[in-house]
């Protein structure tokens, strides 16, 4: 092997050992593709007010065909509170390994940048369904994505080494978008790509490294 095929492996190798291997999603219908018409399948679509909306859309897609769509309108409807939700729990002991972090990360946009009278957030609870642990809610992360930046144009967003609370063996995964009594405000947001992956381990990534270095050796005989 010459340096210069040296060189390129060992680029390639730092690539791999950088990027470390891949994680599965443990959301079904991360896209929002499956589903009949606005029910998206492996969602729950929650409205938990008069003046506003759930929905699988198919107006401002990220990527594929359909997003999440939450929606308040107190232009045409009763200025009422309310809170829209779409989230996703798919029941016990879905969490393999509960003493690694996870990142949550997803694709997001609204439809106007004036939150008067509205607040927007990413939620995972991390929860203890088969009851070994006393069951119930075990703990959450709940973070606003006004506070993140999100606007017009779709972002991608990273909520990353999410720690598990002790006890839970599953999670529920939720977006919201809320309003107070406030009149004429009115607004939507869609959320697309969405993604829970476990951290790798430091030692995987080194397992990785050392997979790697093997098949630089090979290729120097």
């Amino acid at each position: 092997m010459n340096k210069t095929q040296s060189f390129a492996t060992f680029l390639i190798v730092l690539g791999l050992i950088a990027s470390g291997p891949a994680s599965a999603n443990f959301l079904n219908n991360p896209g929002f593709e499956a589903g009949a018409g606005a029910d998206a399948d492996d969602w729950g679509e929650i409205v938990g007010g008069p003046s506003g909306t759930v929905e699988r859309s198919s107006a401002m897609p990220d990527t594929g065909s359909f997003s999440a769509y939450l929606t308040v309108d107190h232009v045409n409807n009763p200025p009422a509170g309310g809170a829209y939700f779409i989230e996703q729990n798919q029941g016990a002991n879905t969490i393999p390994d509960n003493t690694v972090d996870y990142d949550l990360s997803f694709r997001a946009k609204v439809d106007s940048s004036n939150f008067e009278g509205i607040d927007m957030f990413a939620q995972i609870q991390w929860l203890d369904q088969d009851g070994s642990d006393g069951g119930g809610f075990k703990g959450e992360t709940l973070t606003s994505l006004i506070g993140l930046g999100i606007s017009t144009s779709y972002q991608q967003f990273n909520l990353n080494d999410l720690d598990v609370s002790d006890g839970a063996d599953s999670f529920l995964v939720r977006f919201q978008l809320s309003a107070g009594a406030v009149d004429n405000i009115q607004n939507g947001l869609y959320i697309d790509n969405v993604s829970l992956t476990p951290v790798p381990e430091p030692a995987s990534m080194a397992l990785v490294g050392l997979g790697c270095l093997a098949v630089v050796a090979r290729r120097r005989r």
